[in-house]
């Protein structure tokens, strides 16, 4: 049974480790699988409806560790094992990693411990194989229209943990598809023209200073990948957007402490994920600590 997380302003619904995401992809280690805001949903998936699988595909805020960056994947042969940061140990194919296909899989030892209403933790040990090992915990909180997820990640190992991790936020308040209303803003002014990639088929998004605008539906997938290239100085480059649907009246925000490495936008016809990279670096023996802090609001 999912853990759910209660205050008078939210709901959080918490998935533990196997409930139902088995895939090699996104983190098992405390997933939350849906968000309500005074009742309304905030979170959708990432297939459309008919080609949903909860137990491969993303949802809700689904986090994952080196999309591109997979930790010992270089330094393992093929048919040997590699550390999947969150989800397992992953058994190596004879091409390049890529995040998308679905690995033979090891899974982890999970355990959870729940504070109340409130609070959850969710903890992980990896062992150690090819000089790789760590010990992950991630802590849910909520205070009011706001909640938090703590990250702690300590290297157990003899090789340094070298790697990103980003939450592949899919949002979609209401259960209502992306469309004209909704609009994604960020704490600098976007330059389009700096993007690492742009594909806009279906011509829905429309960039306007530090706003990027809904105007239509899509029936196609779009992608703006680095939003956060040259952003000048005095604009300042921070891990924050939000999100604001005009239709529903409401709002929902990210913002963390951190810099962050890398700036996308991912969507398709039900949900539009912003996605902020941490820059994650350990060294044996170390333990890096980072938070995530979302918002709700009427607007």
């Amino acid at each position: 049974m999912p853990i759910i997380l209660k205050n008078s302003e939210l709901t959080l619904t918490v998935e533990r480790a196997r409930e139902k995401y088995r895939g090699s992809r996104f983190d098992w280690n405390g997933f939350i699988s849906q968000a309500k805001f005074r009742g309304t949903t905030l979170l959708g998936e990432e297939k459309p409806v008919f080609q949903r699988n909860s137990r491969i595909y993303g949802r809700g805020l689904h986090n994952e560790f080196g999309i591109k960056k997979c930790v010992g994947y270089d330094d393992c042969a093929v048919g040997e094992w590699f550390p999947k940061i969150g989800t397992g140990w992953l058994r190596k194919d004879a091409k390049p990693y890529f995040f998308y296909t679905q690995y033979e899989l090891e899974p982890l030892a999970f355990e959870c411990e729940v504070s109340g209403m409130t609070e959850a933790s969710f903890f992980c040990d990896s062992g150690a194989r090819n000089g790789y090992g760590y010990r992950y915990e991630k802590r849910i909180r909520l205070e009011g229209p706001t909640f938090a997820i703590d990250y702690s990640l300590t290297n157990i190992g003899d090789k340094p943990l070298e790697t990103d991790e980003y939450v592949h936020n899919f949002l979609c308040v209401g259960r209502r598809r992306v469309d004209e209303g909704l609009s994604l803003s960020f704490p600098w002014r976007l330059t389009p023209e700096r993007f690492v990639e742009t594909n806009n088929p279906d011509g829905v998004l429309e960039v306007n200073g530090n706003r990027i605008d809904v105007i239509d539906q899509t029936d196609q997938q779009f992608y703006l990948g680095g939003i956060s290239e040259g952003v000048a100085p005095e604009d300042g480059l921070a891990s924050a957007w939000t999100l604001t649907d005009a239709r529903g009246k409401i709002s929902l925000s990210e913002k963390s402490a951190f810099e962050p490495s890398a700036v996308h936008v991912w969507g398709w016809k039900s949900v539009i994920s912003p996605e902020v990279f941490y820059p994650v670096s350990v060294a044996p023996g170390s333990t890096v600590r980072w938070s995530r802090v979302y918002a709700a609001a009427s607007v």
